[in-house]
C-alpha cells in the first residue's frame, strides 16, 4: 500500500497525463522486481526539456555461467507512459565499468527492440525489464574494473557481498578491463542452476499485460569452490572441464534457436496486431452501419404506421358516405367553396373577373377572323368592360373588410 502511494505521488510530481495507466503499469513491475524503488529526478530528456520525470532504480536479476547476479539500472517515464517508450539506462557502481555493444552505449543508454516496437497496450514495463534481463544474461553489461596490484582479480559484482569479501581472488563473471590472455577453458566448474528457468517465459517477453510468470529472485550465488591443485600446476583438461565446455555450447546452442522462435514470435505477433486493428477498425464501421439501418428501420416503421392509421380513416370514411351517394353527379363549385360569405363572395367577383378577360380575348379572335365588325367589337368590349370594372372594385372592397392586401 505504501509503494502505492508512493508511486502515486511521484507520477503527479512529474505532470503524468495518464496516471491510472501508468500506476498500474509501475506497480505491475515493481510486483515482479522487488529492487526497484520509484522516485523523480530532473531529467533531460531526449527532445531537449528538462523536466521532473518519473524513474524507477535498482538492480534487476542477471543469470551469468548458472549464477544471479543484480545489474543496476534506471528506467525513466515520459509523461505520456504508458503510450509512448520508456528511456533505459545501465547504472554502474564505482567497481564496475559499462561493456558497450548493440544494445547498449558508452553512456549506459540501453536499446532494444521491444522499446522500438512499443505500443500499448500490449507492451509494459514488466515486460521490458524481462527482455533486459534476458538480454544482458547474453552480453553482460557491466565488468569489473581491472587491479593494479593483482592480475585478473577483479571486484565481483553481484549482490552476494559478504560472500564476495570471503572470496576476493576469484573471477567474477564479468571480463576485466584489458585482461590477460584468457586459458581456453574455466579452470573451476561453475555452479550448477536448478528450480528456476535461466528465461522468461514467451509471455513476459512480449508483454502481455500483468499476468506474467513472477521474475525469480535468486538466492545469494554459492562461494566459488578453490581451484584444483593438479589444473592449476599442470593446465591438464579435467572431466568437470569437458563438462563445463559442453554444457556452455549447448547453452549457446539453445540461445540461438531461443532468438529464432522469439524473432518468429514477434513477426506473427506484429502480424496478428495488424489484423486485429483492421478487424476493429472494421467492426466499428459495421456498428456505425447497423446503427443507421436501425434508425432508417425505425423512421419507417413510423411512417407505414402513420400510412395505416390514414388509410384506415380513409377507408371509415367512405364506408360512413354509403353507396347510396356514389351514382350521384357532384358539382364542383359546389365541392369548392369559401369558408365564409365574404370569402365566398371576393372567390366570385374574382371569377368573373377572369371570365370577362376571357370574352374580350375571344372577340379579339372573332375580329381577327373577321366573324365580327369593328363596331359589334367596340359595342361587346365596352359593355364587357363596364362590367368587369364592377366586379374588381366590388372583389377590393371585399379584401379590404377581410384584411387582406389590395
Amino acid at each position: 500500500m505504501a509503494n502505492a502511494k508512493k508511486v502515486q505521488q511521484c507520477l503527479e510530481k512529474s505532470n503524468a497525463k495518464y496516471m491510472d495507466s501508468a500506476k498500474s503499469d509501475v506497480l505491475g513491475a515493481l510486483a515482479e522486481f522487488k529492487d526497484l524503488l520509484p522516485d523523480t529526478e530532473n531529467y533531460t530528456f531526449p527532445d531537449g526539456k528538462k523536466r521532473t520525470a518519473f524513474r524507477l532504480h535498482g538492480t534487476i536479476p542477471v543469470f551469468y555461467k548458472g549464477n544471479s547476479y543484480n545489474i543496476p539500472i534506471s528506467v525513466y517515464l515520459w509523461d505520456t507512459h504508458p503510450y509512448y517508450a520508456p528511456i533505459c539506462y545501465v547504472n554502474p557502481t564505482p567497481t564496475m565499468v559499462i561493456r558497450e555493444s548493440e544494445h547498449v552505449t558508452k553512456q549506459g543508454r540501453v536499446f532494444l527492440p521491444y522499446l522500438n516496437e512499443w505500443r500499448f497496450p500490449g507492451y509494459d514495463l514488466n515486460g521490458l525489464l524481462q527482455v533486459m534481463a534476458m538480454v544482458f544474461q547474453e552480453k553482460c553489461p557491466v565488468f569489473a574494473k581491472s587491479s593494479s596490484t593483482t592480475r585478473n582479480t577483479p571486484t565481483p559484482t553481484s549482490a552476494t557481498s559478504q560472500q564476495q569479501k570471503s572470496t576476493p581472488t576469484y573471477p567474477t563473471p564479468y571480463p576485466a578491463a584489458n585482461p590477460p590472455m584468457p586459458t581456453p577453458y574455466p579452470t573451476t566448474p561453475m555452479p550448477s542452476y536448478t528450480g528456476q528457468p535461466p528465461y522468461p517465459s514467451t509471455a513476459n517477453l512480449f508483454g502481455s499485460g500483468y499476468m506474467n510468470v513472477p521474475y525469480p529472485q535468486q538466492p545469494p550465488a554459492p562461494p566459488i569452490p578453490p581451484l584444483p591443485s593438479a589444473a592449476a600446476s599442470t593446465g591438464t583438461l579435467q572431466p568437470e572441464h569437458i563438462r563445463v565446455s559442453i554444457l556452455s555450447a549447448l547453452e549457446d546452442k539453445l540461445k540461438v534457436r531461443l532468438r529464432e522462435k522469439i524473432s518468429t514470435s514477434f513477426a506473427e505477433m506484429a502480424s496478428i496486431r495488424e489484423t486485429q486493428s483492421e478487424l476493429q477498425a472494421g467492426q466499428r464501421t459495421l456498428r456505425n452501419m447497423i446503427d443507421e439501418l436501425e434508425k432508417q428501420q425505425k423512421t419507417l416503421e413510423a411512417y407505414i404506421f402513420a400510412h395505416q392509421d390514414k388509410k384506415s380513416e380513409l377507408t371509415r370514411t367512405l364506408a360512413e358516405c354509403g353507396d347510396s351517394d356514389s351514382n350521384k353527379e357532384i358539382n364542383v363549385d359546389n365541392a369548392i367553396d369559401a369558408a365564409t360569405p365574404l370569402h365566398r363572395q371576393i372567390l366570385s367577383n374574382y371569377a368573373q373577373d377572369l371570365a370577362c378577360d376571357d370574352v374580350i380575348y375571344a372577340l379579339g379572335q372573332a375580329l381577327k377572323e373577321r366573324k365580327i365588325s369593328v363596331q359589334e367589337y367596340l359595342r361587346y368590349v365596352r359593355d364587357i368592360s363596364r362590367r368587369q370594372f364592377i366586379f374588381r372594385a366590388t372583389m377590393q372592397k371585399c379584401r379590404k373588410a377581410a384584411g387582406l392586401q389590395v
